[in-house]
């Protein structure tokens, strides 16, 4: 009988990847009803893995019923359930073992050969199935690769497909007695004549010997010939757009930069889109100048030109602006707002009128929350309302009247925030002009429960002299935030540093900002350089660095935190971006004095073309484009 036993088990008792509020004998039980069954395996799926990151508990206790079901023709979801099984597998071979229940290894070692039964299994989505949860075994991965290739060739190119990808993944665990005959079977299939083979093959070779160079001609010949459908596959696409990103994703620069080059100058215009979608994805994880030059020649060739334009808009800048006729080009145009975005960066003046139209629009075409996205593609493609306007200082005197009837208290608050952080970044080079809004940010002052009015007030400075009674009469008002900035605000605005000290001190430590803001006030700070110089050992990283960017500035000694602040720069060499990279490279841009060994730290970072951002999508370019530049400008003084 399926399933015996299952009400033993006490199911309340365990933890999930979700909620745990599921009938799980119940949902096993679905799977054999028609019209229920599918739904019970999402269900199973959401409760037992959710986001991943963890094996919960459940799992190896729910793993021998799914594995009846997965080897029962009763059930109707056979696929879905080995979905559950290898996500599963793949979670735990991936985090640290404290992470993983104490009974899944037991547990994985009793379902092994029930899996590798399954790669007869009569339906090609099981087998797909049972590959995609093998190829993460790390119990005896010889006998899986063995098996891959005693079943090659299976009569389905979705098996086939995910038998090499899957063979590419095992490599690295395979002993030196099997690793040598899987690789010749991968070096035959990968100059065979089947297109579609040698394409997989190759990529599966890639990932097997990592560093290697790569043949990029079985690459392009496999992308370039007519679709192959992968109905069953899990471990490739069929989509030319999915496929050719999967294709390039762990490629070297160089292969990558050779197969996009050849796919954006071919005459079919998938490819061509595909290649844009492949080459976005590799411009957010490493430089590639010829990509750029290769994604320029074809702008033209494609019915709709907004992906490239936004690549090369992502890439612009005042300093170096390549693309500003393009751009102009298109401002008229369905791609008008990713023109206006690249025109505005690049410091091209046909932008201003553009963007005094964005400001007059209810509806921008631009976020006003900043989006972040993970470094698998080029998502978000277009900047927050903030991240576009904040390159255009220059242009301040034109846009602020724009802007300052968007800073009325009965104004939308969220475009009121984004006008704000914007206004905060343009009044450090240009405050006089800034200035002419100071009415309405004091009007603000009291209804801005986060401080921002007060922040773009003391950004100005002095200038800003007729909002300091307003300041004054707010101090030590207001929830954490709006007490420090109107602190600081007050500062900047008057020179009086007693306040900020009376306020700042007592609640240094429990806020980084607090750090950030009593660093400004220079050596008035003084008295508290022992409990910044002990933040500045913290674990966190944000505590350490505004604390030790603080002593540099209070201290005026760069021996006190600039060994704190290289840190985050150091460890883009190991490949560790972290978000405070980019605040560290501002801080350090402004430290004079620095040790030769820190000098050399950033010499390599420029040197290497990976990108500097934790971040992925237009940020991945952006921030690495202003972090090199400030450590360029940096190394111009040393």
């Amino acid at each position: 009988m399926i399933f015996e036993g299952v009400d033993d088990i006490p199911w309340g008792e365990l933890t999930y990847g979700y909620s745990g509020r599921c009938d799980v004998p119940a949902l096993l039980r679905s799977l054999l009803v028609d019209g229920e069954a599918f739904e019970a395996a999402d269900e199973l799926l959401d409760e037992l893995y959710h986001q991943g990151g963890f094996v919960c508990t459940a799992a190896p206790a729910i793993l021998p019923f799914l594995m009846e079901a997965a080897e029962s023709p009763r059930v109707l979801c056979r696929p879905e359930v080995l979905e559950i099984v290898a996500r599963l597998a793949g979670t735990a071979a991936a985090v640290p073992a404290r992470r993983v229940a104490a009974d899944w290894p037991r547990m994985w070692v009793r379902a092994r050969p029930a899996l590798l039964a399954l790669l007869g299994d009569q339906d090609p989505a099981v087998r797909t199935g049972a590959i995609w949860a093998l190829c993460e075994d790390t119990v005896d991965p010889d006998e899986v690769a063995r098996a891959l290739v005693a079943g090659w060739p299976d009569p389905d190119v979705s098996v086939r497909t995910d038998t090499l990808l899957a063979l590419g993944g095992l490599a690295e665990r395979l002993s030196v007695s099997v690793l040598p005959e899987i690789l010749v079977f991968l070096r035959e299939q990968a100059d065979g004549a089947d297109a579609h083979h040698a394409l997989y093959a190759t990529l599966a070779l890639a990932e097997a010997l990592p560093g290697r160079p790569v043949l990029t001609a079985p690459i392009i010949a496999g992308v370039t010939a007519e679709p192959v459908p992968l109905p069953h596959s899990n471990l490739a696409s069929s989509d030319p757009a999915h496929a050719t990103a999967n294709v390039l994703r762990n490629l070297d620069r160089r292969s990558t930069e050779a197969i996009c080059a050849a796919l954006l100058a071919h005459s079919e215009q998938r490819l061509r889109i595909a290649a844009v979608s492949a080459a976005s994805g590799a411009l957010v994880r490493t430089r590639a100048p010829g990509l750029l030059s290769a994604l320029r020649g074809c702008v033209d060739t494609l019915d709709d030109p907004a992906p490239v334009l936004a690549i090369l808009a992502a890439h612009a800048r005042r300093q170096d602006a390549h693309d500003t006729d393009l751009m102009a080009a298109h401002l008229d145009g369905p791609s008008a707002d990713v023109a206006l975005w690249g025109l505005a960066w690049s410091g091209d003046d046909r932008a201003v009128p553009g963007l005094l139209g964005l400001l007059a629009r209810r509806e921008t075409g631009f976020t006003l929350h900043g989006q972040r996205a993970g470094k698998l593609g080029f998502w978000p493609s277009a900047p927050s309302l903030a991240e576009l306007l904040t390159p255009c200082a220059p242009w301040a005197g034109s846009l602020i009247p724009a802007i300052a009837p968007n800073l009325r208290p009965d104004c939308a608050g969220d475009l009121r925030r984004s006008l704000l952080e914007i206004l905060a970044e343009w009044a450090a080079t240009r405050a006089f002009e800034v200035v002419r809004v100071v009415p309405e940010l004091t009007a603000l002052l009291e209804r801005d429960e986060w401080g921002r009015a007060a922040g773009v007030l003391g950004a100005i400075g002095p200038q800003a002299a007729q909002a300091a009674p307003g300041l004054e009469r707010l101090l030590g008002t207001g929830e954490r935030r709006m007490c420090i900035e109107i602190a600081w605000a007050y500062f900047r605005v008057t020179g009086d540093p007693e306040p900020a000290l009376r306020i700042l001190g007592p609640r240094l430590g429990e806020d980084h900002h607090v750090s950030r803001r009593l660093g400004d006030l220079g050596p008035h700070a003084t008295a508290h350089v022992p409990t910044l110089r002990l933040l500045a050992k913290a674990l966190d990283r944000w505590t350490a660095h505004e604390a030790a960017y603080a002593l540099v500035k209070i201290t005026g000694d760069p021996g006190e935190g600039a060994h704190v602040l290289i840190r985050p720069i150091a460890e883009l060499l190991e490949g560790r971006p972290l978000p405070v990279a980019s605040a560290a490279a501002r801080a350090l841009a402004g430290v004079d004095r620095l040790p030769g060994g820190h000098l050399a730290i950033m010499r390599d970072v420029l040197a290497d073309d990976r990108r500097h951002s934790y971040w992925g999508g237009v940020t991945a370019i952006s921030e690495d484009l202003e972090l090199r530049a400030l450590l360029t400008e940096r190394l111009s003084r040393a």
